[in-house]
Parts: structure tokens; C-alpha cells; sequence
């Protein structure tokens, strides 16, 4: 054991804290990934609440961090060898190579994507070197949380529900279905509300269908059956809506024991995985003149579904199939993806079902799809970690990134904002992971501190025996932030 460490150092504050550099690893074959875990900003947070930090030499240089940059924020600069050694704890984007993490002192700690489920080596080894693992990809809300803004645009939509005509409950009509023209982040409580009622079909339109004013009742169901919803008026509901209410909603709630992840960047790994989609249909299809053109399908309304979703009505893809439980039940999903130009998976299906069941399968590769169809999956896994859509078994990389079979192209890019969005994912995980350690989680003040959000995401190490029994560790096969 490295003198001055002990494993029963695990009750102690982390005060030595590493920053280390991307490199080749099992998630990083090629060396593409390239982006660092906290900006200099994050680092002088750090800093300020009394933390020694050293950042590995080169680690953000790529994002446009230079190490002059770290050292400006109050830290070092060391090498990949020194990094791991001498520290409390060590964060890094991705999880590292399997001889940088035992590296590490018995006793410390590493806070990373650990994707424990698809590389299980890397917990046989953390565990040989006593190092306390934290999933940065398990780490949730603890309880659930849910937003006023979210309630109010839930209960917007029920208010909708319940004035259509002859219908007095909030719930859709089962023969209705739904038309959301535009979309924004404050309409994302309505869209899921919708999606879970089940209605005939969802989808969300860039403006008014033909015939349909934008400004008549957006209220009623008419025939053949459509309730078309604006999100400006959607709004204009919500912001109506007193706060008792909202109050009262959320105490009539059940809140799950974990909620949202903590750190994450799912909003711009859908949208780097639909720009991707985009381009390769269009450049695979001539007879496509454009995004006006694309029929365009997306499995799931979660985080990393609505961020394709922003990204393909940002480039002016006209409608958009967003397919609830219902629409991904057969044989209603094979008409889906039949007529779709770009299929988007971003259903995360729960770890009992994974490998067993799938909503694309190998059959709808050969006789459903049509060849030029391209299928992009935002969720990613492996083969013993399988995603919704059977003929992906391994991820592809940036270097790589998408294969054809029977003439349709798949693409399961790990990591999917390095496709687009790197400095907007580096940023967004340098505030998530600054507020997890001296914020809300203050994980900053070591695991025997640590709330139940931090204990379940432990994968490995001496810590682990103290998460309780009954709590099953969390599976994540969200490969793609």
C-alpha cells in the first residue's frame, strides 16, 4: 500500500483532486475523444473551496484550455504518470486505461463515465486496487425533483385534454391523435404527458397543418381526429396556472427514490447524433433536396429524444414521429419505419428486457427498411449491454461511424457530441460535476458523507459494502455523452 494511505480514509474529505486527460482506453480506441471534465472555471471553483488541483499537462488543449490557462485558475500541471498518484480523488471525462487506473492509491478515489456493465474489467481492477469507483453516469437526483416549470406545462396539457369537446377527463381520446406545432424546453412536461396517454399517434410540427389557423381553439379535437397544440399558447397556459396548484400537484406526486442524472449531456448528444442523421440521409439519398424532405421518426420522448428533436426542427425537418409505447408495439411500429427516411432511437430500455426484446430488429433490416434508410442510436452499449436495435451490437466510433447492411446505415457513435458539440458538452459537464462536489451532493466532502445519490453510483472499491443490500445497482447504456 503507498505510504500515508489507508483505506479507511474513505470518511475524509477529498482536498487532493486530479483532473486527468483523455487517452486511448476501452471507450476510446481511436483516440478520438478529446474533451476534458472541467474548464478552467470549473478548476478555480476548486480552488477557491480549498482543494489542492493538479490537471494532467494537455488535458484541455484541445477544447481551447490551455495548460497556462489551469495554472491561472490556481493549479498544477503534471504528468500522466504523477496525475493518479498522491490524490483523494481523481475526475476524468471517460473512464481510463486499465494501467492508469491502477495507478491510483488504495483508498482513493475515481469519479468518471465507468460504463460498468459494458467494461467489467474496469471494476475487476479498481476493486484489485482498492479504488473507490463512482459512476459519474449513475449519480442522480435523490429524491426525484420535479421543476414548476415542468408541472405547469404537464398540467397545461391536462387542462387541454380536458377541454376537448365531450371529454371530460384529462386524458386524450384513444382515437386522437397529436400535433405539437414547435417545440421548446418549457414544453417538454406536455410533450412526455402526451406521449404517456397514448394517443393514435404524436408528432410535432414546424407550423400549422393546411386548414388549420393557428390561432383558432387549440383546445379541440377535430375531425379525422387531430388536436394540433402551439407552444406559444401551450405557454400562455402554463404561465396562467397559480402556484397552489403547482404546489399541490407535486405533493399529490409518488417521487422515485432517484430522479434525473446529475451529470449529463443528453440534450447535446441528441443533437449531435440527429445533425449526423441529417447529413448521411441526405447525402445517401439524392433524391432528397433537403431537410424539407426527410420523414423522420424518433423512438422515445426522454432528455436525449428531445434533444434530436430541437436539433432536426432547427434544420427545418417539417414533421417529426415522435413514437410512444403504443407506436413501438407491432405491427404499428413497422409502418414507422417503412416510411422513414431517418429513424432515431433514443428509447434506454430497462436492463432486465436488454438483449431480449428490441423494437428494431434484425428482420426489419431485411424486409421492412428501405435500403438508403439511415437508423442513428443515441444510446449505444455493447454485446453484453445491448441497445433496442438488434442489428447494432457494438458501438462505432468517431472515426467510424456508421456501417451498411442490406443497404441501410447504422450509426452508434460513442460519444456522440464529439460529432458537434464538444466545447457545449465540456461546459455543461464542468457545471454538473463543480455542483455535484461543493453544491448539492458536496461530495467534495468525501464517501462517508455521500447522500444515496452518490452511494448508488458506486461500481467498485472498499465503499461499496456500505451501499445497503436492497439497492440494486443502476444500469446505464447511455454510451453516447
Amino acid at each position: 500500500m503507498t505510504a500515508g494511505f489507508d483505506p479507511a480514509r474513505d470518511d475524509r474529505p477529498f482536498r487532493r483532486i486530479g483532473l486527468a486527460a483523455e487517452h486511448e482506453s476501452p471507450e476510446n480506441p481511436h483516440g478520438s475523444e478529446v474533451r476534458v471534465a472541467l474548464t478552467p472555471g470549473g478548476v478555480e471553483a476548486l480552488v477557491r473551496s480549498g482543494c489542492t488541483v493538479a490537471v494532467e499537462r494537455g488535458a484541455g488543449v484541445a477544447m481551447g484550455y490551455s495548460d497556462a490557462s489551469y495554472r491561472a485558475a490556481g493549479a498544477a500541471v503534471q504528468s500522466r504518470g504523477d496525475l493518479y498518484r498522491g490524490k483523494d480523488l481523481v475526475i476524468k471525462l471517460k473512464g481510463p486505461a486499465h494501467h492508469d487506473l491502477a495507478r491510483m492509491d488504495p483508498g482513493s478515489s475515481l469519479l468518471c463515465m465507468a460504463h460498468a456493465q459494458s467494461i467489467p474489467k474496469r471494476i475487476a481492477v479498481a476493486d484489485a486496487r482498492a479504488v473507490n469507483l463512482i459512476a459519474m453516469e449513475l449519480i442522480r437526483e435523490s429524491p426525484e425533483l420535479l421543476t414548476d416549470s415542468y408541472i405547469r406545462s404537464r398540467l397545461a396539457m391536462e387542462k387541454i385534454f380536458a377541454g376537448l369537446d365531450g371529454h371530460s377527463s384529462p386524458q386524450v381520446p384513444d382515437a386522437c391523435s397529436v400535433a405539437f406545432v414547435g417545440f421548446s424546453a418549457d414544453a417538454f412536461g406536455a410533450v412526455q404527458y402526451a406521449a404517456r396517454c397514448r394517443p393514435r399517434s404524436l408528432q410535432v410540427l414546424q407550423r400549422h397543418p393546411p386548414g388549420r389557423d393557428a390561432g383558432d381553439g387549440h383546445g379541440s379535437c377535430r375531425a379525422p381526429g387531430l388536436l394540433t397544440v402551439g407552444v406559444d399558447e401551450l405557454a400562455e397556459i402554463a404561465a396562467g396556472i397559480p402556484p397552489p396548484h403547482v404546489d399541490e400537484h407535486r405533493a399529490g406526486q409518488t417521487l422515485k427514490a432517484f430522479g434525473k442524472r446529475r451529470i449529463q449531456c443528453l440534450h447535446e448528444t441528441g443533437r449531435a447524433g440527429a445533425l449526423f442523421g441529417i447529413d448521411l440521409a441526405l447525402a445517401r439519398n439524392r433524391h432528397l433536396r433537403g431537410p424539407a424532405c426527410l420523414r423522420t421518426a424518433i423512438l422515445g420522448y426522454g432528455n436525449v429524444a428531445f434533444g434530436a428533436l430541437d436539433e432536426c426542427l432547427r434544420h427545418g425537418v417539417p414533421t417529426v414521429d415522435i413514437l410512444t409505447k403504443r407506436a413501438t408495439e407491432r405491427p404499428q411500429v413497422q409502418r414507422y419505419l417503412r416510411n422513414s427516411d431517418l429513424i432515431i432511437n433514443g428509447v434506454e430500455q430497462p436492463p432486465q428486457v436488454r438483449g431480449r426484446s428490441y423494437i428494431i430488429t434484425d428482420d426489419d433490416l431485411r424486409t421492412v427498411l428501405r435500403p438508403g434508410t439511415v437508423v442513428v442510436d443515441l444510446v449505444g452499449g455493447c454485446a453484453t449491454n445491448r441497445t433496442a436495435v438488434e442489428p447494432i451490437v457494438e458501438c462505432t466510433y468517431p472515426a467510424d461511424p456508421y456501417t451498411v447492411r442490406n443497404g441501410v446505415c447504422l450509426a452508434s457513435v460513442w460519444g456522440w457530441p464529439l460529432m458537434g458539440f464538444q466545447k457545449e458538452s465540456v461546459e455543461c459537464y464542468s457545471r454538473q460535476i463543480v455542483q455535484v462536489l461543493l453544491h448539492d451532493e458536496q461530495l467534495i466532502n468525501g464517501l462517508g458523507a455521500a447522500p444515496p445519490g452518490i452511494l448508488q453510483a458506486l461500481v467498485a472499491g472498499p465503499v461499496l459494502g456500505r451501499r445497503p443490500s436492497s439497492q440494486r445497482m443502476a444500469l446505464s447504456a447511455t454510451l453516447g455523452g
